[in-house]
């Protein structure tokens, strides 16, 4: 059961009435259940992601057996069934949050079936343990994650709070509008709870992230790639090192690349990372024809 509740977080995360946070549009159901304490944040827009090209071309149209197999399971397929999903964490808890048309009663009878435990709670069915469940609020919101972070997000339901908590709300009003994929992060990384090696990459990572106050990113894929994102950091040397870090990353994927694939490196050599003063920037636009030519790559190697 509990590879099964996994499962179902992995697709909500990889896969209108609307409410605006500056220029990114959230769906303001979904938005109105995102917890006060969160720091890391991820959108899709499903929905609009079918409709590109890019999509069209290439992802809609290949087969996958392991989502082949999750939607034989669950009843569920991302590919049709979902229009917009969160990805959340406080540092300690994550939550999983879809928009779609599920239906509830097959939905639950082949959680049932798959050996999941069913326990109610405030009206709702709630399907794992007490560590991670998953429960439906209706035919069209799906939450899965920390068992505790969702029966709180049911208890604060009826608080009478709508849209992100104002510190996400103020920094995703840096995303271009359109986005259809897009993160925000506040808070550094103080609050995470990991214990890892003090001389490992990940230590590393960590440090490099303490430094970090905040940061969003959006990438449109309507017209190849757009990207666009910036972090603030604590100082202008917390700034340097994570420009030198993104710098030495697009390094090492070009050092890694094939001499018979040169159009990857074109795709490397479009990400521009840029220091002005605390703050990082990152851009990139990666015309239509190479990005159908990159995405025919990476689905080559998967």
């Amino acid at each position: 059961m509990r590879r099964l509740i996994l499962a179902v977080a992995l697709v909500l995360t990889a896969c209108r009435q609307q409410t605006n946070t500056g220029s990114l549009r959230i769906d303001p159901t979904l938005a109105s259940l995102v917890p006060d304490d969160t720091l890391f944040l991820m959108g899709a827009d499903v929905e609009a992601i079918r409709n590109t090209s890019v999509y069209q071309k290439h992802i809609g149209i290949i087969e996958l057996p392991r989502l082949n197999e999750f939607t034989r399971q669950t009843g569920v397929d991302p590919r049709k069934d979902l229009a917009e999903v969160l990805s959340m964490s406080n540092g300690k808890n994550g939550i999983f949050m879809a928009r779609g048309d599920f239906n509830v009663r097959d939905l639950e009878a082949r959680l049932d079936k798959q050996g999941g435990r069913r326990f109610a709670y405030k009206g709702l069915n709630f399907f794992g343990d007490e560590r991670n469940a998953i429960t439906f609020l209706n035919s069209k919101i799906a939450l899965a994650g920390s068992t505790g972070a969702l029966k709180s997000i049911v208890d604060n339901r009826s608080n009478g709070r709508r849209g992100l908590p104002a510190p996400l709300a103020d920094r995703l009003r840096s995303v271009p509008a359109g986005s259809q994929i897009w993160v925000a992060f506040i808070g550094g990384a103080q609050g995470l709870d990991v214990t890892v090696p003090e001389n490992s990459n990940l230590a590393a990572v960590i440090r490099l992230l303490r430094g970090i106050e905040s940061a969003a990113l959006g990438m449109d894929i309507r017209n190849g790639f757009d990207l666009s994102g910036d972090a603030t950091c604590k100082t202008e040397d917390n700034a340097k090192q994570l420009r030198l870090a993104l710098k030495a990353v697009i390094g090492l994927g070009r050092l890694s690349t094939p001499d018979n694939q040169p159009d990857l490196l074109k795709v490397y050599d479009a990400i521009q990372v840029d220091q002005n003063q605390t703050k990082v920037v990152v851009t990139a636009h990666i015309p239509p024809e190479l990005a159908d030519k990159f995405v025919d790559l990476w689905l080559k190697r998967r």
